[in-house]
């Protein structure tokens, strides 16, 4: 186990700096001026930082660097004017699929060093395994809802703003309990 908090304060600040890069998406025409592959790259050292408190967490590190590689392609594409969205059908299904995986297990382990950090009455670690789920349950949900609407034969605009809305409530709840585990590392002045 790490008995750095500087290290501990390092890895929770990446991660949650890294779920802003994620999450806010702010475009200058095609090209995002907070890519993803950023996010990846924060989580990556998150990783690092980390990984010596939390047993499990290195295991993430090739689903880290395959989702940051393809945030990166995209996002160079994107230069170009085109979007790698939907390009490659089964490569997607698969690259969401690793997504919700390792966004579920980097959230399990954050909480798990939660629950061995957090003040007493705190509660940060069930909110993020709630919080965690909600989210996987969201996105599973928003992944599903163009092609349930094709088959039903008509699109479901307001399922798909419901779903979006629901998820960014959630995320910026996420990064609100990401910022309160940092703080249980802060670093004395």
């Amino acid at each position: 186990m790490t008995s750095h908090p500087e290290a501990l304060y390092r890895g929770v600040s990446h991660a949650a700096w890294g779920y802003l890069f994620l999450y806010l998406d702010v475009n200058l025409g095609t090209v995002s001026i907070l890519p993803a592959f950023v996010g990846y790259l924060l989580f990556w050292s998150a990783i690092g930082a980390l990984e010596g408190e939390v047993r499990d967490l290195s295991l993430l590190r090739p689903l880290c660097a395959l989702l940051g590689a393809w945030a990166g392609a995209g996002w160079l594409y994107s230069w170009t004017g085109g979007s790698l969205d939907g390009r490659f059908y089964p490569l997607n299904v698969i690259l969401q699929a690793a997504s919700l995986y390792f966004h579920f297990q980097l959230f399990t382990d954050l909480a798990l060093l939660a629950a061995r950090y957090q003040p007493e009455g705190a509660d940060l670690d069930r909110h993020l395994l709630r919080l965690r789920t909600l989210q996987v349950l969201l996105l599973t949900g928003l992944a599903l809802v163009g092609p349930l609407s094709d088959l039903c034969g008509g699109p479901a605009p307001w399922l798909s703003v419901a779903l979006s809305l629901a998820g960014l409530l959630v995320s910026l709840a996420l990064m609100n309990r990401l910022f309160a585990l940092r703080r249980c590392f802060h670093p004395a002045p």
